[in-house]
């Protein structure tokens, strides 16, 4: 007879099959909250994705911009080098053809100055031997020429003095 009392499902089955009712409904309760919930974190994660993407596509956009400034400061750099190196060269050259004018200009002046002090030095000589041959052909007229002799050579001179006029 105790067969008769006997439950024909087990206590343990019960406690599982409401266990089981329990989380089912708690799923569905808690499952839509949860689907809900992750739905709104995945939204959240592709708009912060779709974000960063587009952030990143700004960094490169600037990057690239910021390359091609670097670029062309780089070749300004050069061609100011180039333009001031060639200016160096230039007024190195002009420097140069200057310093060579200059000096031949020195030298023509001291050239100048050497044939001016040497025409100087041999008119200062003619005007000297022509003091001396005078003084001593007059000391040797005076010697040697009597009266009549410096008649006649004035008369001559004057004649000679006559046709030149």
């Amino acid at each position: 007879m105790a067969a008769e009392h006997t439950p024909l499902i087990n206590e343990g089955v019960w406690v599982a099959i409401a266990f089981v009712v329990f989380v089912g409904l708690v799923w569905k309760k808690a499952g839509a909250a949860l689907a809900t919930m992750f739905d709104a974190r995945a939204d959240e994660i592709r708009t912060n994705l779709d974000e960063a993407r587009k952030l990143r596509e700004e960094a490169q956009a600037e990057l690239k911009k910021y390359q091609r400034l670097s670029r062309e400061a780089a070749d300004q750099a050069e061609q100011i080098t180039a333009n001031a190196m060639a200016a160096a060269d230039k007024i190195r050259d002009d420097a140069a053809v200057a310093a060579e004018a200059a000096i031949k200009r020195k030298e023509d002046q001291a050239a100048a100055k050497i044939k001016a002090m040497e025409t100087e030095v041999v008119a200062e000589l003619r005007d000297r031997a022509a003091e001396l041959a005078m003084a001593a052909a007059g000391e040797l007229i005076k010697d040697k020429l009597d009266k009549a002799a410096a008649v006649k050579l004035v008369k001559s001179d004057i004649e000679n003095i006559k046709k030149l006029g």
